[in-house]
């Protein structure tokens, strides 16, 4: 099969500086120069096909461009009174013991802890014997704090 010289062809961010050889699967490798700066040592294939577009700067962009946009969205939809309304309706995390959010158990204390946090304060920590009161106090404190934010901003119904 005859070689192609890619010597100064564009692949989106990458520029094919010389032939690098061969990988241990005899593939061929060509030196890249990125828009960024950077050097990318690339199978000629993925060149070809367009699998490979960038030093690895491409996907970090795409990313930190997805991040401004989600944080974009939440300020405006999501962030309320300084409360994440998601929060205060998202399930329990996998990790969680008691099956209850904002629930759990002290292992020193042996007691069970009810807790819940509004606008960056702490409005609930409160410790007890039993289980089903700390998941009454939370259930209390939810209705108490969230509910009146969720209801205001139409988010009770989710």
């Amino acid at each position: 099969m005859a070689r192609i010289d890619l010597t100064g062809q564009r692949f989106g961010r990458l520029v094919a500086i010389k032939d690098a050889g061969y990988t241990k699967n005899h593939s061929r490798v060509w030196e890249c120069k990125c828009d960024c700066g950077n050097t990318a040592f690339v199978k000629a294939e993925s060149l070809k096909y367009r699998e490979i577009k960038s030093c690895g700067c491409l996907r970090s962009d795409i990313s930190h461009e997805n991040l401004k946009k989600a944080y974009k969205w939440s300020q405006a939809y999501d962030c309320k009174e300084h409360t994440r309304l998601s929060a205060l309706s998202q399930k329990i995390h996998s990790n969680n013991k008691s099956g209850i959010k904002g629930v759990q158990w002290d292992k020193s204390r042996k007691k069970w802890i009810a807790m819940l946090w509004l606008k960056g304060v702490r409005v609930l920590y409160s410790t007890f014997d039993k289980k089903e009161d700390a998941i009454r106090a939370r259930r209390e404190a939810e209705e108490k704090y969230f509910n009146p934010i969720l209801e205001k901003y139409h988010r009770d119904k989710e």
